[in-house]
């Protein structure tokens, strides 16, 4: 009986297998790539490196090697604080405009700072957006900016002084990470 019951077991497993099976079929893709200089860079704005509030703090702009990476360290205090023109969105492509957007992954997220803007304009200092930097998400597509032009941008921080003193900072640091995504072409949302 016990044989049995196995003999059956094991022809269920079987037919299992038999039932579960697959074919896979493969075909040959190749994937070639031809890579670019890249269209849209990061330069610095007339500002970068200027002297910012106390002591010997400067505007700090870093760009990385290929401009296409940037980090912004700034000082601000009390109250409005406008930094402007501290650095450059630039289409150095001679022949194609881009569209841009900004995504703000992290928002800064201390309460005290009551307006974190990223102000992007032109060159007759036509405002072209407004970033909010308190919040995430994404703008619309920007542009486009055409071959060989700019856009600057300034950073407006107003913070809070309630509960602070005059020899005391707002808070000790807090942060933002942001992308600067373009496109060709503007029919379809940035992934």
């Amino acid at each position: 009986m016990l044989k049995r019951k196995i003999l059956i077991l094991l022809s269920l497993t079987v037919l299992l297998a038999i039932v579960n099976a697959a074919v896979f079929t493969y075909y040959p893709t190749n994937l070639s790539l031809s890579p670019v200089a890249p269209p849209i860079v990061f330069s610095n704005g007339k500002n970068a490196g200027q002297p910012d509030l106390s002591g010997t703090n400067t505007i700090g702009v870093s760009i990385g090697s290929a401009n296409t990476s940037l980090t912004i360290t700034l000082h601000p205090t009390y109250q409005y604080n406008y930094y402007k023109n501290i650095t450059i969105i630039k289409n150095q492509d001679t022949s194609k405009s881009y569209y841009i957007a900004i995504r703000v992954n992290t928002p800064f997220s201390n309460t005290i700072i009551s307006n974190a803007t990223l102000h992007i304009y032109d060159t007759t200092g036509t405002t072209i957006k407004n970033v909010n930097l308190k919040t995430t998400g994404t703008t619309i597509w920007l542009g486009p900016l055409n071959s060989g032009s700019k856009w600057f941008i300034d950073i407006i921080l107003s913070i809070n002084e309630t509960g602070g003193t005059p020899s005391t900072a707002p808070f000790s640091s807090d942060s933002a990470a942001l992308q600067l995504i373009y496109s060709p072409q503007n029919v379809e949302t940035a992934p």
